[in-house]
């Protein structure tokens, strides 16, 4: 970058420049030697593996197998996708400092997040998240500007290929002399070994390739999470070498290209993180976990080492396997590609040298959003958006909690007197013989804490108790406070008239007057007049008449008037006269409202709301991604059946059904004419019915339901029928009908109609307003 230099020092500049000139054949060993600290090479790198790496200022350029490598000053060859080094380094640089320096470096970002991956690919869940996590991180960290970022969510090919041409119209209305260009594209969505899938329409990675090849600028950088993303990364000629992830602040220039998975791997996402695995650990990683430096900048090598071994760890013993990820990178220069600088953000969150274990960070909206290893022995920075957040440090036998306000000005530090303890849940592995058993946490180990042991607490309102006179609060086995009282924890009885509260866990049973509170597990009975909060979850029962509240997963039964809520997992019954809200249910919900993620069992509400339901939705309104069962006025299912039908048959001449619901079971809506003493009347039936698919792609199906008519007069009959229809669809959305069909008319007393059907009727019964039964045929088509 050029300075300005004033016209007072143009004698310091002179003096200096005949230094550099007497004393350079001095200091330089050769005269045609390059500068240990400026290499002239292009290094390329491509592989599946934890470690990039670092090559040394002489590393010699990739060659063919068999040919001579090229001398240590030679500059590396230029390639499509690589661009080499300059060939020689300026002799002398002399820079005077100014107020405000100017930049060197602009930073364009094209986010891009994709849940739909076309027929037979299941819905990801969180790609549209990840994506808003990756851009929030660039925003606060990566130098990345609101004007030169581009958000895409739920975009196709054509949106995805308008976006990269209108980031080479940017990018050339941004050329500034002296200023380094660099693009990143973030995808999170569907592919494939050939290429991305955004909504199911194939963008070739050769195709990904020449648009970004497009785009002028100096450095490109692709992070691709998706399945078999690492084939944009296969090497094509040349032979594989270690990385060179570094370069100059304003010489580098090439393409770095990360992958989440190899070319024949899966690439996972977790609903315990509510992320990809990748996306997770790398936005972590970007945040400051991963800075092994400690210099407050993180570099493309560390934060790839770092998601690469976190995912490995992490799905090593995950469904979808293990999951490597991938590079290609090709970068000439000397010094780090800094991705992200802890020193822009505006809040920052230091961890002290005494924590050690397990770290997960989440907000105050109980969001994930840091999860790392923390060594002890070594402080660690994180960049956060100011607020509040929650911490969990685990270790192999002891779990701990933390809250902590981060500020935007003078930040926050986390240290190990911050941490309460809390019971670890006991659980058993899943597998056969050759899982290993989960490590027993016993009553003793969760109760090896440092803190007192006070097995009663009498409490006026904290700290006048008698727990203060041992030293704090410790852990107590019957605890009660006339208008409040607080534990360390509790194993046993707590009352309180005001509110209880404990730090960790609570082990028993919890009475107050106005809310119980635990900062870690409930493992009992929490019972108020007004409100539970458990915020690590729990297994048994909250009861109160206003609200009760889990943030973590909850086992058994949560009893309110007004509203519950489980932020994880729901596992039992919710019953309330309001609102009922979930993450994730496996049992029942039975209120006003009933509000969840994934379900799997019932909803029985006025309005029952789910993303997929693997059982029954039934109320007035069903609304959900998918779901088994859905019975109410009004079911709305987004990957559902709507289907519209118009047909004729022995008893209505036209008849008009609506069929709606889920890909196998319907609600059925129909409105007919029919012949009544040589007129027409109208006639409403609604039913269920069930959708067989007869061919893999329901080209053939078989429709079965069931439907009565509604709204009969008390002098008229009613009718009831069951029909089996076999459809062949000729074309998309249009199909014809064929069926038959056994009908039922509950007769009138005063009815007098007599042939209802050109078909022979029977009387179920001798009495002359006796039911007649018959069967029918009908034909019609659906739109």
């Amino acid at each position: 970058m050029m300075m300005r230099t004033t016209a007072g020092e143009w004698g310091r500049v002179a003096g200096l420049l005949l230094a550099a000139v007497w004393l350079g054949p001095w200091c330089v060993p050769g005269a045609e030697a390059a500068s240990p600290g400026v290499p002239k090479v292009a290094a390329v790198a491509r592989a599946s593996g934890p470690n990039p790496g670092q090559v040394g200022p002489y590393a010699p350029e990739a060659v063919a197998p068999g040919s001579a490598a090229p001398k240590p000053e030679a500059t590396a060859p230029r390639t499509p996708e690589a661009v080499s080094a300059p060939t020689a380094a300026p002799a002398a640089q002399v820079q005077a400092p100014t107020d405000e320096p100017a930049p060197t470096l602009r930073r364009f970002a094209l986010i891009v997040g994709s849940s739909e991956g076309g027929p037979g690919r299941e819905r990801l869940r969180y790609a549209g998240s990840d994506a808003l996590a990756m851009s929030r991180v660039l925003e606060e960290l990566g130098g990345v500007a609101v004007a030169d970022r581009v958000l895409l969510l739920e975009a196709d090919r054509s949106a995805l290929l308008k976006a990269l041409e209108r980031m080479k119209f940017l990018v050339e209305d941004a050329s500034t002399s002296g200023v380094r260009r660099e693009l990143v594209l973030y995808y999170s969505g569907h592919s494939d070994g050939e290429g991305l899938l955004p909504r199911g329409e194939r963008l070739s990675y050769d195709d990904l390739r020449k648009s970004l090849s497009a785009v002028p600028v100096d450095v490109r950088i692709a992070i691709l999470d998706s399945c078999g993303s690492g084939a944009l990364t296969r090497y094509k000629g040349g032979v594989r070498r270690p990385a060179f992830l570094t370069d100059t602040a304003s010489q580098v220039r090439g393409h770095a290209y990360l992958a989440s998975s190899s070319a024949d791997e899966v690439a996972q996402e977790s609903d315990s993180i509510g992320a990809s695995f990748f996306t997770h650990f790398l936005v972590t990683g970007l945040r400051g976990a991963a800075d092994v430096s400690a210099d407050g900048r993180v570099t493309l090598n560390e934060a790839y080492q770092f998601a690469f071994h976190e995912t490995l760890a992490r799905t090593e013993r995950s469904q979808g396997g293990p999951q490597h990820a991938a590079y290609d990178i090709q970068l000439a220069g000397s010094g780090d590609l800094v991705l992200t600088d802890l020193r822009a953000g505006t809040a920052r969150l230091t961890v002290a040298a005494d924590v050690q274990g397990r770290l997960f960070v989440r907000d105050w909206g109980n969001q994930l959003v840091a999860e790392l290893q923390k060594p002890g022995g070594r402080r660690l920075a994180l960049g956060l958006e100011a607020g509040r957040y929650h911490f969990v440090l685990e270790r192999p036998t002891q779990r701990f909690e933390a809250e902590l306000a981060v500020s935007a000005k003078g930040g926050a530090e986390l240290r190990a007197e911050h941490f309460v303890p809390v019971t670890l849940t006991r659980t058993a592995a899943r597998g056969g013989e050759g899982a290993e058993p989960m490590a027993e946490v016993t009553d003793a180990q969760a109760a090896s804490v440092d803190a007192p042991t006070v097995p009663f607490n009498l409490s006026l309102v904290p700290p006048l108790s008698s727990t203060a006179l041992w030293g704090g609060s410790g852990l107590n086995h019957v605890a009660v406070g006339a208008l409040a009282v607080r534990s360390l924890q509790l194993r046993g009885l707590g009352a309180a008239g005001g509110v209880g509260w404990v730090d960790g866990t609570m082990e028993g049973v919890q009475l107050s007057g106005i809310a119980n509170v635990a900062g870690g597990e409930v493992l009992g009975l929490q019972g108020a007049i007004g409100g539970n909060l458990a915020y690590g979850g729990g297994t048994g029962a909250q009861v109160s008449a206003v609200f009760n509240m889990a943030e973590g997963d909850f086992t058994g039964v949560q009893l309110s008037s007004t509203a519950n809520r489980a932020a994880a997992g729901m596992t039992g019954l919710q019953l309330a006269a309001g609102i009922n809200l979930s993450e994730r249910l496996a049992g029942t919900q039975l209120g006003l409202i009933n509000i969840s993620g994934d379900v799997s069992g019932l909803q029985l509400g006025l309005i029952n709301v789910a993303t997929r339901v693997r059982g029954v939705q039934l109320g007035l309104i069903n609304i959900a991604d998918d779901v088994s069962v859905p019975i109410g006025i009004l079911s709305i299912v987004r990957k559902g059946r709507f289907a519209f039908e118009v047909s004729a048959d022995d008893t209505a001449p036209l008849s008009v059904s609506l069929k709606y619901g889920s890909r196998s079971v319907y609600v059925l809506a129909i409105e007919g004419l029919r012949l009544s003493d040589g007129s027409l009347e109208t006639f409403t039936m609604a039913g269920l019915g069930v959708h067989f698919p007869l061919t893999e792609d329901d080209r053939f199906y078989l429709d079965v339901d069931v439907a009565t008519q509604l709204f009969a007069a008390e002098e008229e009959g009613s009718l009831s029928r069951l029909r089996a229809m076999v459809g062949w669809e000729l074309r998309r959305r249009f199909a014809l009908i064929a069926g038959v069909t056994l009908n039922f008319y509950h007769l009138a007393p005063e009815d007098e109609q007599k042939d209802l059907s050109l078909f022979p009727q029977w009387k179920l019964g001798s009495k002359p307003d006796a039911t007649r039964m018959w069967p029918g045929l009908l034909l019609g088509v659906r739109i």
